[in-house]
């Protein structure tokens, strides 16, 4: 009889630990999968020589699969109606044009920010942020976004 239960209990060991093996792989596949991914990043530079800008923005996909613009340690000089737009690289100064998404208003001069961005935006057409100053019609700063 002691055969027999040491069998019966090595056998239930083995058969416990095959049914956590692949449960634990899966939840270590899924926990990499469930993390936020950075897509793009740059550099805020100025908008111009009269208007210093620094900081760091990246574009990033959230577990939802909802995407987000940060900006981090931004330096712009403050203004009235700043807003933030994604624009494409062509545009160059003060041309944006109608061509831009608007993802709001700027939320501070100074600090870290984070901006929705729309599923439909287009992130290799629209690869630029500009804070654009509404009513001098001016980059303030801009990021050329590029692949993380």
């Amino acid at each position: 009889m002691p055969t027999i239960r040491v069998t019966v209990t090595a056998l239930t060991l083995a058969l416990a630990m095959l049914a956590i093996g692949p449960t634990a792989q899966g939840a270590a596949a899924q926990k990499r999968q469930a993390t936020n991914v950075e897509l793009l990043k740059g550099s805020v530079r100025d908008g111009d020589s009269r208007h210093p800008a620094g900081g760091r923005a990246a574009v990033i996909r959230t577990m939802s699969g909802t995407r987000l613009l940060t900006v981090r340690n931004l330096r712009i000089r403050p203004a009235g109606a700043v807003r933030v737009y994604l624009v494409p690289r062509k545009v160059r100064g003060s041309r944006i044009g109608r061509d831009f998404k608007n993802l709001g208003r700027l939320k501070g001069n100074r600090g870290n920010q984070k901006y929705t961005i729309p599923r439909s935006v287009d992130l290799r057409r629209y690869n630029t942020v500009i804070f654009w100053c509404v009513p001098f019609t001016q980059t303030l700063g801009r990021v050329n976004l590029r692949r993380s």
